[in-house]
């Protein structure tokens, strides 16, 4: 099974209990064109722009020894399912499950888009996104041979900086609610064409509207 971090644009107002609600329409057009089995936020990419965060070390992925159940002694000898507890920084009697699908969703799977439009901003090494999705389709990003390769330096890919000026200047339009600007030649091209609606104002693009989502997405 492969695993591609693929970056999602989401609600500024998606929090890590809501994040299903706001990927399921953007996620449909890589479900539908048969590109993905499955994706979940953060998952074997969990903490991906995030590097202070270790997700053995979240108190939340913390479990009861299932051995033991949580008394460290297992008859008259060390449990050995959580012998390294206390040398890791857990709690004794307390094992991290080794399946990330039961690892707690981390709020910082979900970055502020301002954060990516900073000229500073630059991905850990191996961690760039392979695609970049939103309600206006999907942007492959032509990385995922040097993510592979362990080559990708982190550099905001080319296809990426086009996707943040199309959004910046009108080019592109995430929101379906709101009436999409003129297609012009310099927009990256999409999965899917959008829908005009007459006589519905145009709303400017706001930046602080808007977050990103680190979705580990598999097939």
């Amino acid at each position: 099974m492969a695993h591609h971090l693929i970056a999602v644009l989401v609600r500024a107002t998606a929090t890590v209990h809501t994040i299903d609600t706001h990927l399921a329409q953007p996620m449909r057009l890589l479900a539908r064109a048969q590109r993905i089995d499955g994706y979940r936020l953060g998952g074997q990419v969990t903490g991906a722009w995030d590097p202070t965060y270790q997700p053995e070390a979240d108190p939340r992925n913390w479990r009861v020894c299932d051995r033991c159940g949580g008394t460290t002694r297992v008859g008259d000898v060390t449990c050995p399912d959580c012998a390294d507890a206390v040398a890791a920084g857990r709690r004794p009697g307390t094992v991290v499950p080794w399946d990330y699908t039961d690892w707690a969703p981390h709020p910082g799977d979900i970055v502020a888009l301002p954060r990516l439009l900073h000229p500073g901003w630059r991905f850990p090494p191996g961690r760039t996104p392979v695609a970049w999705v939103d309600a206006a389709g999907v942007v492959w990003l032509d990385t995922a041979h040097a993510v592979l390769a362990g080559t990708d330096t982190g550099a905001v890919p080319p296809r990426l900086l086009q996707v943040f000026r199309d959004l910046l200047h009108q080019r592109r339009n995430p929101d379906p609610t709101a009436m999409p600007a003129r297609r012009t030649p310099s927009s990256v091209d999409s999965t899917v064409h959008q829908r005009r609606h007459p006589g519905r104002p145009r709303h400017r693009f706001n930046p602080n509207n808007w977050s990103v989502a680190v979705v580990d997405a598999h097939s």
